[in-house]
């Protein structure tokens, strides 16, 4: 199937001699349009990111690796000298923030989970004589949420009035709850009746769509075809129409009419108004559906990929070396400060450079 298709298949209402087109056709047209449009615009951003996340796979991720493994073992490095080296209370200090900061970078980031524990003897020094006190309150924490269904926070059972707030607000969280729960109630009757209306709605568009569908599907049946050429072409065609069908693709269906049927004009024109105004229903939910993935792009989890390595081919191939440059320089200057840092004194110097 062609990913954009050319103008001839596209369907579309001419003037007849003499009429101009009805409002519903012109609205059919723009329709059409629209579509085939949006679907070249998709179709392209999804080759460039595909292609993005393949050069991003072969390319980036083997330095993006090595990057990583020389900071892990940088911070592994600091982590040795701050429980060995003889520092000052103050360097001690800075170095056990700069060790929780990489750790955390690296664990969130980059997945490096092997400083995970590292990170949590950073994160939540725990002394021995705070061990009994955090039981005890562990054990209330867990009495409050069997016997009174609250969700009380450990730091809370420290001070009487934030427990004492926070008693209040899942009270009052859980009066809301109950009054929305009764309001909704109160709306779905009301919604019934609107739903049986809309229910009835989508039945005849969805009537439109597989009365397309099982046009398409009696033309091209390979079965009542003799010809071995014909039928193997026509096997390829049934797959494109059964694909488009089961996608919700109406747009699709209706150009494969125009490709497939023969005097496609008249087909259209001979389509009652009614069926022509479900026809552009079709396509206008199409088309949201459309802005909706195109969106996508922008605010989804591809949006990053595409705006660190996509756009022309230019634009990619000068992205993908800044990158690469990029990263080789950092692996060079973490493998110097591994080398550097066994040195105690330099370590200082670079303690004392930090701010306090």
């Amino acid at each position: 199937m062609p990913d954009h298709p050319s103008p001839e298949h596209l369907p579309q209402f001419t003037p007849q001699e003499k009429t101009s087109l009805s409002q519903l056709q012109q609205q059919f047209n723009a329709s059409i349009q629209t579509i085939d449009e949006l679907k070249g615009r998709l179709a392209e951003r999804s080759r460039i990111t595909e292609e993005a996340r393949a050069r991003v796979q072969k390319e980036i991720q083997p330095l993006m690796r090595q990057m990583v493994e020389k900071r892990v073992a940088l911070v592994q490095l600091l982590d040795q000298a701050h429980t060995q080296a003889d520092l000052p209370k103050l360097e001690q200090q800075k170095l056990a923030h700069f060790i929780k900061e990489q750790a955390s970078v690296l664990v969130h980031h980059y997945e490096a989970q092997e400083l995970a524990p590292l990170l949590q003897r950073y994160t939540h020094p725990t002394p021995p004589s705070a061990k009994a006190t955090s039981a005890d309150k562990q054990e209330t924490q867990q009495l409050l949420k069997n016997v009174l269904g609250l969700d009380v926070q450990l730091e809370d059972l420290a001070d009487m009035e934030a427990f004492q707030a926070k008693l209040d607000q899942q009270m009052q969280e859980e009066q809301e709850k109950r009054e929305a729960q009764r309001v909704h109630r109160q709306k779905a009757i009301a919604q019934q009746s609107k739903e049986a209306k809309i229910k009835a709605e989508l039945q005849n568009i969805s009537k439109a769509s597989r009365r397309l569908y099982t046009t398409l599907a009696k033309l091209l049946h390979p079965d009542t075809e003799q010809d071995p050429a014909a039928r193997v072409w026509k096997e390829e065609a049934m797959k494109q129409v059964t694909i488009a069908y089961h996608q919700d693709d109406f747009f699709e269906l209706l150009r494969l009419q125009m490709e497939f049927m023969h005097e496609q004009e008249q087909l259209l024109q001979q389509v009652p108004q009614d069926q022509l105004a479900y026809y552009v229903r079709l396509l206008q939910d199409q088309i949201q559906e459309l802005e909706e993935k195109q969106s996508q792009y922008y605010m989804g989890p591809d949006a990053q990929l595409y705006h660190e390595f996509g756009g022309t081919p230019k634009q990619m191939e000068t992205k993908f070396r800044a990158a690469k440059k990029g990263l080789r320089e950092e692996i060079e200057h973490l493998q110097v400060a591994l080398a550097q840092f066994q040195d105690t004194s330099y370590l200082r110097d670079f303690l004392k450079s930090l701010p306090a």
